[in-house]
């Protein structure tokens, strides 16, 4: 849920929101991953909004 809410405060989509991970140390820190994560790609957000749709968790 946090990579929702630095990608909505940055305004990037997914894309972008992948790559910030992958870039960023400040990211990275904030999302708990070690500096050699890969991070994730971006069809894993769509895939997650997705299922919140789908379970009506998006209020």
């Amino acid at each position: 849920m946090l990579i929702k809410v630095l990608q909505r405060v940055e305004n990037l989509s997914d894309r972008q929101a992948a790559e910030t991970v992958r870039a960023d140390l400040s990211w990275e820190d904030a999302l708990g991953l070690a500096l050699d994560d890969l991070g994730f790609d971006a069809s894993v957000r769509s895939e997650f909004r997705t299922r919140v749709l789908a379970h009506g968790l998006d209020e």
